[in-house]
């Protein structure tokens, strides 16, 4: 196993943005399908999902209200940072990026690097880690910014999606400090179940009028070909059965337990799934905190929402010792172990978009 250690970087900063549109799944279910879906309602726990109302609301927009809501108070200043880092799957265009449109749009210097990192569910992972390592290279703040909006990509007659999806955007902000604390980082890569969780439209398949046509599937499901395809058992067996594993090699590399942490911090996919991972690995349910029935699964976004859902006021008023996982689409892993102390957190703030 392969270990990234960085020393001397904190986060100062963290915000989580969801629509204020609240969508019911029961009666949602009820409105799509003739079957009963509350045994899944029940095990995935997710009783509402926050999607976006208007057609141009995008994971950009959502993430950007984070970021102004950090910036609102004027005790982080734009010229103390060197680098943006926009993870997401659904960017407003496929060039240019999110991250050099954020420059211009919440005010930064130009003498600033800007990029995005295409990845879902262990995305946060992979942005932290990157942002952690450029603030302590250039010694400056990095801003990461971290959303979706599955909603577009997901058809609400896809009985192994439509219930599971909301959209959410997130600003976390990476510094250099002087203090010898220790963040620590590990990456999993098993692409050859990448089928798993496929979203198929893209430059090898490129748009035809008859992707956006609607089909109909076995189970009674509907979805266009441009819509999230799952295997739902595929990637449940992937998080129940090596993820684990993955965590508790971690741990040993690290030379850690699970007694060290205050909370597990979960990619929100499936409360079933996620407190069998954290029996497995003898983490207290208690400290595993969740909020994806509030939210629903928001692909990366969902850690730094969970956070500013569940933990304000403890990564607020104190120091708390974080151990990240998050695991999916890839199929991709990513864990970190990480410190918060005292960070400005605005917990999560609803807009109306």
């Amino acid at each position: 196993m392969i270990i990234s250690t960085i020393t001397g970087i904190k986060i100062d900063a963290i915000s989580a943005c969801v629509p204020k549109n609240k969508i019911d799944n029961r009666k949602f279910a009820n409105e799509h399908f003739e079957s009963n879906m509350e045994s899944i309602i029940k095990a995935v726990g997710i009783d509402e999902r926050r999607v976006v109302r208007k057609d141009d609301t995008t994971s950009f927009d959502l993430s950007i209200e984070s970021a102004k809501e950090i910036f609102k108070d004027e005790q982080l200043k734009k010229s103390d940072f060197g680098a943006i880092v926009f993870v997401t799957l659904t960017a407003d265009k496929l060039m240019p990026n999110n991250a050099s449109y954020a420059q211009h749009i919440l005010g930064f210097d130009e003498n600033i690097a800007a990029f995005d990192i295409n990845h879902a569910c262990s995305g946060y992972i992979y942005g932290l880690w990157n942002a952690a390592l450029i603030a302590k290279s250039i010694n400056k703040k990095v801003l990461l910014l971290d959303g979706d909006i599955n909603s577009r990509y997901v058809s609400p007659w896809d009985k192994s999606t439509a219930l599971l999806f909301g959209d959410a955007g997130s600003a976390t902000v990476i510094s250099p400090t002087t203090d010898n604390n220790e963040w620590n980082f590990t990456f999993k890569t098993d692409a050859s179940h990448r089928d798993a969780l496929n979203v198929g439209i893209g430059f090898r398949d490129l748009l035809k009028k008859e992707h956006l046509d609607y089909n109909e599937y076995p189970d009674g499901s509907k979805k266009r070909f441009i819509d999230m395809s799952m295997k739902g058992e595929d990637v449940f067996n992937y998080v129940v059965l090596k993820v684990p594993k993955i965590i508790s090699e971690f741990l040993e590399e690290i030379e850690g337990d699970v007694s060290d942490y205050d909370s597990l911090i979960l990619h929100q996919a499936n409360a079933f799934m996620l407190r069998k991972l954290a029996r497995k690995i003898k983490f207290p349910l208690e400290n595993v905190p969740m909020s994806m029935n509030k939210y629903g699964n928001t692909s990366s976004a969902s850690i730094p929402l969970n956070i500013c859902s569940e933990l304000k006021n403890d990564i607020s008023n104190k120091s708390s010792d974080l151990l990240l996982c998050g695991m999916g689409a890839g199929l991709s892993t990513g864990v970190a172990s990480i410190n918060i102390d005292k960070c400005f957190c605005t917990g999560v703030i609803e807009i109306d978009l």
